[in-house]
């Protein structure tokens, strides 16, 4: 009787005490899975960085983290990898959701309501281009985001610290 590679059954006639049914063996975890310590060290960095970043800081972080997560939507684009297309669309689409619930509109006037006009038409075009196979779309998104993020970059490193339409600043 065999039994498949996740068991061993003692045989050996001098363990009297072994049991005659298979034992399960715990493999060890592969080397690849577990983090490696630059791994574990960039994520500390990374919790440091957002532990200590002003509320503009934070804003500008995002809109680079959503560029990234628009470029590789593209790629899958490109590549036809439609369920890697539809993850990383579906991740960008919950940044803008989350810089859009950040804006005030009671401090931020005219530039709030324009920022949420805006941010509610970049998830249309996420969604066209999903649903149509559009990557042209996503380029454009991938183009006002860009923008955007640099118009932030700028106020932040400008001295203001945060954006006059981010809540909490």
């Amino acid at each position: 009787m065999s039994y498949p590679a996740t068991t061993y059954t003692p045989s050996a006639p001098s363990m009297p005490f072994a049991p005659k049914t298979p034992v399960p063996v715990r493999r060890p975890t592969p080397v690849a899975a577990r983090p490696t310590a630059y791994a574990t060290q960039a994520a500390r960095y990374r919790d440091a960085e957002l532990g200590t970043a002003t509320p503009g800081q934070l804003v500008v972080m995002l809109y680079d983290k959503m560029l990234l997560t628009l470029r590789r939507a593209r790629i899958a684009f490109d590549a036809k990898q439609i369920e890697v297309r539809c993850e990383q669309i579906l991740k960008a689409g919950e940044m803008i959701a989350e810089l859009r619930a950040s804006l005030d509109h009671q401090h931020g006037g005219a530039i709030a309501k324009q920022l949420d006009a805006l941010y509610s038409f970049m998830l249309r075009e996420l969604l066209a281009a999903n649903r149509k196979q559009d990557a042209r779309k996503i380029d454009g998104v991938i183009r006002m985001a860009s923008e955007l993020r640099d118009a932030f970059a700028q106020v932040v490193a400008g001295g203001a610290g945060a954006t006059p339409v981010a809540r909490g600043a």
